[in-house]
C-alpha cells in the first residue's frame, strides 16, 4: 500500500508575482471620434434595427428580459450583412482600448468584438414616459458571450442633456468618470459595478459595447 504523501504548499514570492493597480478603476481617451463624426454615428443609428433592452437572469430557462423599471432605453444594433459601414467605429475604439490596456492599463488577454456595438439612447421622462436609466449591474453574465465581456466602453455622443450619469460603485462611494462629453471613449473592465442614472432632461445617446478574450479565472 502506497503513502500518499502531503507536500506543503510553497508561498508566492511577491517579489514575481505579476500585479496591477488599476484593476479597480475606468480610464477615458478624450477626442476619440469628432463632433462630426457623433452626429454621423446617431444619424446612422437611427437606420439601424431597433431592439428590446432587456437585462440578464440568473434561470438557465432565459437569460434575459425586460424589466423598464430596471433599465430603459432604446438599443440600436448595426447591420451584419453591411459592416463596410460601421466597422470603421469599432476599428477606432478598439486601437485606443488596445493601447491603453497593452502599456498603462489591465494588461488583459484581448481577443476582440465579439459582440456589436450598439447605440443607446436615453430619453427624458413624461407623462406616459418613466424616463431613461439603467440600474446598478456588471456586464459579465453566465451565456457564451457575457462570460467573455473583458472591457466595456461607452462612447459619449452628445452631451446636450441632464442627470444620465455614468457611475461606478466603489465601496460605499459612487464615482462618477469625469469629462463624460461628445467624443470621449469611457472603458473598464467588466465586473466594476455601475450604472446610468435617470435622464431628467433632453436626451443621451452613446455606443455601447465591449472587448472580449478568455473568461476570468
Amino acid at each position: 500500500m502506497t503513502t500518499l504523501k502531503v507536500i506543503p504548499e510553497e508561498k508566492p514570492d511577491v517579489n514575481k508575482v505579476a500585479t496591477c493597480t488599476v484593476l479597480d478603476k475606468s480610464a477615458m481617451s478624450k477626442n476619440v471620434f469628432t463632433e462630426e463624426e457623433c452626429k454621423r454615428i446617431i444619424e446612422m443609428a437611427k437606420t439601424w434595427e431597433e431592439i428590446v433592452a432587456q437585462i440578464q437572469t440568473k434561470s438557465s430557462e432565459e437569460e434575459s428580459v425586460e424589466n423598464e423599471d430596471y433599465r430603459n432605453c432604446k438599443m440600436y444594433a448595426p447591420p451584419l450583412d453591411n459592416t463596410e459601414s460601421w466597422l470603421w467605429i469599432g476599428e477606432k475604439i478598439s486601437a485606443a482600448i488596445y493601447s491603453f490596456n497593452a502599456n498603462e492599463g489591465w494588461k488583459f488577454g484581448l481577443i476582440g468584438m465579439a459582440e456589436r456595438p450598439m447605440m443607446m439612447e436615453y430619453e427624458q421622462g413624461g407623462p406616459l414616459h418613466a424616463g431613461g436609466k439603467y440600474d446598478w449591474h456588471i456586464d459579465l453574465g453566465p451565456s457564451k458571450l457575457a462570460s467573455t465581456r473583458k472591457l466595456g466602453f461607452t462612447l459619449f455622443l452628445n452631451d446636450d442633456y441632464e442627470g444620465g450619469e455614468f457611475q461606478i460603485k466603489t465601496g460605499r462611494e459612487n464615482y462618477i468618470p469625469p469629462q463624460q462629453e461628445t467624443g470621449n471613449l469611457l472603458f473598464f473592465p467588466s465586473y466594476l459595478v455601475h450604472r446610468v442614472t435617470l435622464v431628467t432632461k433632453g436626451t443621451r445617446q452613446v455606443l455601447v459595447g465591449w472587448v472580449h478574450g478568455d473568461s476570468f479565472r
